[in-house]
């Protein structure tokens, strides 16, 4: 999916504002960095809640913590590393909003995607950095 169809996707839902945040690939998306296909959420315990009653179907994070499918759509509680666990409302927070939507700061997307130490954050972590030092990413766009 690209840039476009992420937010197309987003809007959607319907979601309500202040309860919740796109995080992970999705995020880099909709900054244009690359496309994805899947979108990560990270969703306010009643937000889960509803999502769960209106037929998201359960799929746990590989840490064994709770989660929600619905096609490409993925909601969590949280995607915390061991490092560094904020919570939705300081995700909430500290997000950036573009055309709408709510995303995840980069500062703390990075610290994931390092705390993580998968192979396939790596190449995510080199287009974050060299977005950030462009300057680009250090303000947020309505």
């Amino acid at each position: 999916m690209d840039r476009q169809e992420v937010i197309a996707k987003i809007h959607a839902l319907k979601l309500p504002g202040q309860q919740y945040v796109v995080v992970g690939g999705a995020s880099m998306t909709i900054r244009g960095l690359r496309d994805t296909t899947d979108i990560d959420l990270v969703v306010t315990p009643e937000l889960f809640e509803r999502l769960s009653a209106s037929g998201w179907v359960s799929k746990p994070r590989p840490n064994g913590r709770p989660g929600l499918r619905s096609g490409c759509m993925e909601a969590y509680l949280e995607v915390n590393t061991r490092s560094f666990a904020p919570d939705i409302d300081w995700l909430i927070a500290h997000a950036e909003i573009q055309q709408g939507v709510p995303l995840v700061d980069l500062d703390t997307l990075l610290s994931w995607k390092k705390g993580y130490g998968r192979e396939k954050d790596a190449r995510d972590i080199e287009l974050l950095e060299s977005f950030k030092a462009s300057g680009k990413g250090a303000h947020s766009v309505a």
